[in-house]
């Protein structure tokens, strides 16, 4: 698949993800009546000014349609039409974060990020959240021994040094069960996980 394909693709991902029409789509990037299922159809190619255009409908930085495994931007960084249009005619809405549910966000954290054998603290993994779960999980501990994968988790009981007192480490011993993962999908979702380390800020428990 050519660059142009995939940012094709990944445009009409997030048509079809937040319900729009394609008539829509022509209004709000300023296409003339038609053009964007002429483009799908593979009748009509546009330019990159006109491929950012559209993107710009529903996210702030168009470069992320050049990526083949491009994720869907969180609900709450649409715009308040697109918003509007996906709650209306698919129900969507944006997900309550649960202080409970961080654990679900650190198995997807290492089954993205971390192999078997690895060594980490708290704020390196809590390092791979946004801003906006950093300051929603803002003085929760983890406790891997009362986690549900605390049979994956070892206390090395060895420290390093952190930004304010020294971390205790801990080493990933056991991969996740794919059962763990698909449920933590379920729950919380991976509109949030940066392709990237996202945020690179060292946050204290």
């Amino acid at each position: 698949m050519n660059e142009y394909q995939t940012i094709v693709q990944n445009l009409e991902r997030l048509r079809t993800n937040y319900g729009l029409q394609y008539e829509e789509v022509d209004k709000f990037a300023g296409l003339k009546s038609g053009t964007y299922k002429a483009v799908i159809d593979g009748i009509v190619a546009l330019t990159v000014k006109d491929l950012i255009s559209i993107a710009k409908i529903y996210i702030t930085d168009p470069s992320k349609i050049f990526k083949p495994k491009m994720r869907m931007p969180a609900f709450k960084d649409l715009s308040s039409k697109i918003r509007e249009i996906a709650s209306e005619r698919l129900g969507k809405k944006e997900k309550v974060i649960e202080k409970r549910d961080l654990i679900h966000y650190c198995i997807l954290i290492f089954n993205r990020y971390f192999k078997v054998d690895t060594d980490f603290t708290n704020s390196e993994i809590k390092s791979y959240l946004n801003n906006h779960l950093k300051k929603a999980f803002k003085g929760k501990s983890i406790e891997w021994e009362k986690s549900i994968i605390s049979g994956c988790i070892l206390d090395t009981e060895t420290t390093r040094p952190g930004k304010t007192k020294p971390e205790n480490i801990y080493r990933l011993v056991k991969e996740i069960p794919a059962d763990m993962v698909e449920r933590a999908f379920e729950k919380v979702g991976d509109d949030w996980l940066e392709d990237g380390k996202g945020e690179n800020e060292e946050v204290s428990d």
